[in-house]
């Protein structure tokens, strides 16, 4: 019976009873497992632990497993301590792994977060409520915060954690923050630099010395990351100026606490200049030397640019891949010479052998139709890889406006000589209901509502029903469109409108509706032809005195029924942010004649934008239009049917009553010619935001009225009012917003000086 009382031994104590005592033999570890039990859980959950447990009942007792099965439990994170209690029993041993649980987390509070978000601070910490206390885990959450802290340059800031208990082995975490004073950039100091000026290598860096505006921004702050990536831009930046083997140390960074300020230094070896002496090329089946020297820019003489060299292969490459040689690869050898500091380069090209595209794999269209997809395709299966058609198929799907995001992988087929594509798109939310409001000097208060789903049931029909109104305009108008009939490249559309306007002297009330049949001309032009048919009403305001005889004359309905067509070619890198390319619009409209209506006259428009880019982000659009107008059989030329300008979409800084032809009274009657110009300068702060500098030049031309602001001579470049200024254009989920302030470059004593535009829901 005295045996019984020390059956049941520690793990720790049982292996020197096995090898070390004359006692072992009362210990028979021969036996089978009988039972397993676990003890002092009280929130693990028991059948995880007996997951992790790899001693079964009825095998051998093995001390090696039962030591891996508490280094298998540990891991878990959940238990301060487990120890094995082993029982000897008559028919087998009795296993007890007994838990010494971490505390739960009964509450995570912070201390002391004034510059930060606190709800940001929850979000990238691991540490929850209702969770086992671990501190590793707290100790990687002080890391991230301190991370955070260092982005906004609070550089001295101390983080660490306090443990409260709480009872019934449960604990209250607090972060405890100490911020310090924000911490910026001093300045950034450059040594051994002869080639560059100090102020022409701080343009390269993203690190720099904290300005007057770093209060509001985080400009000026020290990031160890974005440090070492400056130190690669330095050295891409003299070797695209030939210097070859320019090579920087590690930046060294001081704290200034008495100053508050981090000073950083980085020297520099610039070494030798090279410049390119000899270029040749080896020729192939597929493309001569020529046709491959023609794609390298660098020329005899020159200092040798690494990133102009590089994008010479990838032209290359590009050539080789639109001939269906998708994995052709250019191999330069670049020879130095260290005498003449010169290098002499000779390209050759593994063409690879030409691929065929074997499958299209489409993913993530929960809501879009396969075939809206693949209608967009330049590529079709059998045909031969071409990476031009490959760019313009994603650029293609991006422009439908349905996705998020498109990406495009190329993957092997089956064959050496087979390709498949994965089509990945993340859709996005392509149904609005908008409700928004605007502002203009003239308009006053602008109020629009308008439901439109650009993607209906995924097929990429497009219905858009809508209102707007102020206290000059009310709006109204039902539109669709089939973009792609039958999956052609035929579009089909249909629009029934209702639109007010007061002119002030005057008001046009119109209503009716148009068919548009549309087609492609090729790969970047369409064309369409579209017939409206509308009743219009012009009513003088009877307040109104002094009301000239044209005018007087336009009052009445008239009935216009009319044709329009059109050319447009778009070669825009992209139709909602364009960086490059340009769009051109001819539009012709003729009305009366055989087609009725109780108006004749014709139209002619000829618009241009294009787009350059710019250093640094920086993007110019140019844009300009001619518009022309007149009657024929007699008529006069209808005043609902003349031109106006002014506005946040043609000339910003006045409104339609400061541009063109006036009535006797002063008030707008607009002009039979336009001419607009404007030149804008972009930069997109965020995905959302972009800011705008712009100037505007346009002027209204006519015969009819008081002809003050203006001249009967077309196109007059000399008689054209302008205007400069600034805007800000955020694009949300919902709709665009606009805000734009314009200053009159001419102003006149009864105008404004000033402008400010605020739109939504608009396009330019």
């Amino acid at each position: 019976m005295a045996f019984s009382i020390l059956r049941r031994v520690s793990l720790f104590v049982l292996p020197w009873l096995i090898l070390g005592s004359g006692f072992a033999h009362a210990f028979e570890i021969d036996k089978p497992i009988k039972e397993i039990r676990i003890e002092g859980n009280q929130r693990a959950n028991a059948g995880t632990i007996r997951f992790y447990i790899r001693s079964k009942e009825g095998e051998k007792y093995s001390v090696k497993q039962t030591r891996e099965d508490i280094r298998k439990v540990y891991s878990l994170g959940y238990f301060d301590d487990i120890r094995l209690e082993v029982e000897d029993q008559p028919d087998g041993m009795v296993l007890a792994y007994v838990v010494k649980e971490k505390p739960f987390i009964k509450s995570v509070t912070y201390k002391g977060i004034t510059e930060i978000p606190e709800k940001d601070v929850q979000s990238m910490t691991n540490l929850k409520k209702g969770a086992f206390f671990q501190r590793h885990v707290a100790i990687k959450d002080i890391q991230k915060i301190k991370k955070k802290y260092l982005k906004k340059g609070y550089y001295f800031t101390e983080i660490s954690y306090i443990t409260k208990d709480a009872g019934n082995n449960q604990v209250d975490v607090i972060y405890d923050v100490k911020e310090k004073s924000r911490v910026k950039i001093g300045r950034v100091y450059f040594r051994g630099n002869k080639f560059f000026k100090d102020y022409q290598l701080a343009e390269v860096i993203e690190s720099k010395g904290a300005a007057f505006w770093s209060i509001f921004s985080e400009s000026g702050n020290y990031q160890r990351e974005i440090l070492k990536t400056d130190v690669l831009r330095l050295e891409a930046y003299y070797r695209d100026f030939g210097f070859m083997k320019a090579r920087l140390e590690d930046p060294r960074v001081e704290v200034d606490k008495e100053n508050g300020m981090i000073l950083i230094t980085i020297a520099i070896h610039e070494g030798d200049q090279y410049f390119v002496r000899n270029i040749t090329a080896e020729g192939d089946s597929i493309h001569t030397k020529e046709e491959i020297l023609g794609k390298i820019k660098l020329k005899k003489g020159d200092a040798f640019d690494q990133s102009s060299f590089r994008t010479s292969l990838f032209q290359i490459t590009d050539m080789y891949s639109n001939d269906g040689y998708a994995y052709a690869s250019p191999l330069p050898e670049i020879r130095e010479d260290v005498e003449s500091k010169t290098v002499d380069i000779n390209v050759k090209v593994d063409a690879g052998q030409m691929v065929y595209i074997s499958r299209f794999n489409i993913s993530g269209n929960n809501k879009t139709s396969d075939n809206v997809i693949r209608r967009e395709f330049r590529l079709l299966e059998g045909e031969r890889f071409s990476g031009e058609k490959l760019n313009r198929t994603r650029q293609r799907l991006q422009n439908t406006g349905y996705f998020a995001s498109v990406d495009i992988e190329q993957k092997s087929g089956k064959l050496p000589d087979l390709m498949e594509l994965d089509i990945s798109v993340a859709e996005k939310e392509t149904g609005q209901i908008r409700a928004g409001l605007g502002y203009s000097s003239l308009e006053n208060l602008m109020v629009q509502a308008q439901i439109s789903e650009s993607n209906f049931m995924g097929t990429g029909k497009k219905v858009s029903v809508g209102a707007e109104s102020s206290t000059l305009r009310q709006d109204y108008f039902i539109d669709f469109t089939e973009p792609r009939f039958k999956d052609r490249d035929i579009s089909l559309g249909f629009q029934i409108f209702s639109h007010q306007y007061d002119y002030i002297s005057y008001v046009t009330r119109s209503k009716g509706g148009s068919l548009t049949l549309g087609r492609a001309l090729g790969e970047y032009t369409d064309a369409s032809l579209g017939y409206k048919l509308e009743n219009v009403e012009v009513s003088l305001n009877s307040v109104v005195t002094n009301i000239g005889a044209f005018l007087q004359s336009q009052a009445g309905m008239r009935t216009t029924s009319s044709l329009t067509a059109s050319v447009a070619r778009d070669v825009r890198d992209n139709n909602v942010s364009p960086t490059t390319g340009y769009k051109s619009d001819l539009v012709a409209q003729v009305a009366g004649g055989p087609l009725g209506g109780g108006v004749n006259y014709y139209k002619l428009t000829l618009g241009g934008s294009e787009y350059s880019p710019l250093p640094y982000g920086f993007v110019l659009m140019g844009h300009g239009e001619i518009r022309y107008a007149n009657s024929y059989g007699g008529q006069q030329l209808p005043i609902f049917e003349h031109y106006f300008l002014g506005g946040p979409t043609t000339l910003r800084g006045f409104n339609f009553t400061d541009v063109g032809p006036m009535d006797t009274n002063r008030d707008s009657i607009g002009g039979d010619s336009s001419l607009l110009f404007n030149v804008e300068v972009s930069y997109n702060f965020t995905k959302m935001l972009q800011g705008v500098a712009f100037y505007d030049r346009g002027q209204v031309y006519g015969e009819e009225g008081d002809l003050t602001k203006t001249t009967s001579n077309k196109y007059d470049l000399s008689n054209m009012r302008h205007s400069i200024g600034w805007g800000l254009r955020f694009t949300t989920p919902v709709m665009p917003i606009w805000l734009a302030w314009g200053f009159k470059l001419d102003k006149r004593p009864e105008e404004s000086g000033m402008e400010f535009h605020f739109t939504i829901g608009r396009t330019f």
